[in-house]
């Protein structure tokens, strides 16, 4: 008697062990399969820079095991598009919420490549193309530079004997990289959803406002040599821009210098008709610290 008890009292107990086995088992089978379902997640398909806007071209969907999911991370691209890279992400990354600020932010450096300058020059509705040059654009550079040799002064005014009139194009192939305060990396500051339209006036206000900034100046990316040049071009010249095509990009044409006498194929110097300047250095200076 005793015996079948203890047998039935062992088969019981096997019982309840094996029921508590396929419980554990069960759980850590969810557990593990819910680590393993896939989850949409933003992901770098190549590295980003800090301040880097975040576009389509960078980015993309992908999947992962819900138990590899970064903490943080992104998983609708909408939410990333028109963000700003806060530090590098590189490539294959997940692409986290922390990792990005909003847009509005300047960081024009980042965006210079290693041995390059951004060098700013002042230039007007002519000679900055109407002020139709856009970031991203090619452009020459071509300077008017009038010159002679000292011959003594007039009432303080030091004159000149031999004076010459000579057009030089200074620069080719040059990529504007902002114009104004706009650049690639730049992005307008989001709006809210419950921020009211702006009224018929004050568009047009803003809209005339940017159109008088778009031509103020325009920052081009240059060689430290090529800085000098056209720093000191500007000071003692008026330069202009020309936009170059974007199926000549680095094409160079070999062209000298250029005046009056040659231009009208005559052999004696032409007299100097009065001409609208662009500003100089100077009076783009004063009018910034303004």
């Amino acid at each position: 008697m005793k015996g079948r008890f203890a047998l039935l009292l062992s088969a019981a107990a096997g019982v309840v062990a094996l029921m508590a086995v396929a419980l554990y088992i069960n759980a850590r089978e969810s557990v593990l399969l819910e680590q393993a379902a896939l989850q949409d997640v933003v992901v770098a398909t190549r590295d980003i820079l800090a301040n880097r806007a975040i576009d389509e071209s960078v980015v993309q969907m992908s999947k992962v095991p819900r138990k590899y999911l970064a903490p943080g991370a992104i998983t609708a691209i909408n939410e990333a598009i028109g963000r700003i890279a806060a530090v590098p992400i590189p490539k294959g990354a997940q692409v986290a919420g922390t990792a990005l600020q909003e847009g509005g932010r300047e960081a024009l450096a980042f965006s210079v490549p290693r041995g390059m300058r951004a060098v700013t020059l002042a230039v007007n509705d002519v000679s900055g193309v109407g002020g139709l040059i856009r970031v991203g654009n090619f452009v020459d550079i071509v300077g008017i530079f009038e010159y002679g040799v000292p011959s003594g002064s007039v009432g303080g005014q030091m004159t000149f004997t031999q004076e010459k009139t000579e057009t030089l194009t200074i620069a080719q192939n040059v990529q504007v990289v902002a114009v104004g305060r706009e650049f690639a990396g730049s992005a307008p500051a989001p709006k809210k959803a419950s921020e009211a339209p702006p009224t018929p006036e004050e568009a047009a206000a803003a809209s005339a406002a940017a159109e008088k900034g778009a031509t103020q100046n325009a920052t081009l990316l240059v060689s430290p040599a090529q800085v000098q040049e056209l720093v000191l071009a500007q000071h003692v010249g008026t330069l202009f821009m020309s936009l170059r095509s974007n199926l000549d990009a680095g094409q160079v044409v070999e062209l000298g210098r250029l005046d009056p006498p040659t231009l009208l194929k005559v052999p004696t110097p032409v007299p100097l008709k009065p001409r609208p300047q662009g500003p100089t250095w100077r009076e783009y200076r004063g009018a910034r610290d303004r």
